[in-house]
């Protein structure tokens, strides 16, 4: 018999424990979405960081915007800015649509840390920022943050 340091515990394991029996299943109330009527404006905040990029055969993409039934952005600024720094060679071109292609660009041969006025932009759910660097150091990384109003619907 193996003795347990005071205060140990040994746990059952994983799926060894009994079904629970006479507790009825019960869903949980959701709130309809048709009871989402007002709207409120606030800050992007971190919703306006786009996950980290890392270059890869000289390139990285990163992008963000909103992600909800009736939430709208509409946009300030853009930062840019990579890991190698100042004297990153790498050059960024902002799209802002639905795809990164030549239709929905906005400004193209921005150094790779930047910051660029968007003026009020708005962005609908499926539309993005999108920042493409290219002629960047494989392995660095990359980020893009917007920064403007975010409007939600609320109950």
């Amino acid at each position: 018999m193996v003795r347990l340091p005071a205060g140990w515990v040994l746990h059952r394991p994983a799926g060894s424990q009994r079904a629970v029996t006479g507790a009825a299943a019960r869903r949980v109330s959701v709130t309809p979405q048709e009871r989402y009527v007002n709207s409120v404006s606030v800050d992007i905040g971190n919703d306006g960081m786009a996950p980290l990029a890392t270059f890869a055969a000289g390139t990285a993409t990163a992008r963000c915007g909103p992600s909800g039934v009736g939430q709208s952005w509409s946009l300030d600024q853009a930062y840019l800015s990579t890991s190698v720094g100042q004297l990153d060679p790498a050059l960024c071109s902002l799209y802002v649509g639905p795809l990164a292609i030549q239709t929905y660009l906005s400004v193209q041969g921005l150094t790779a840390n930047a910051q660029f006025g968007l003026g009020g932009i708005g962005l609908a759910p499926g539309w993005y920022v999108w920042a493409v660097w290219t002629g960047g150091t494989n392995g660095a990384s990359a980020v893009l943050r917007v920064t403007g109003t975010k409007t939600a619907l609320v109950q």
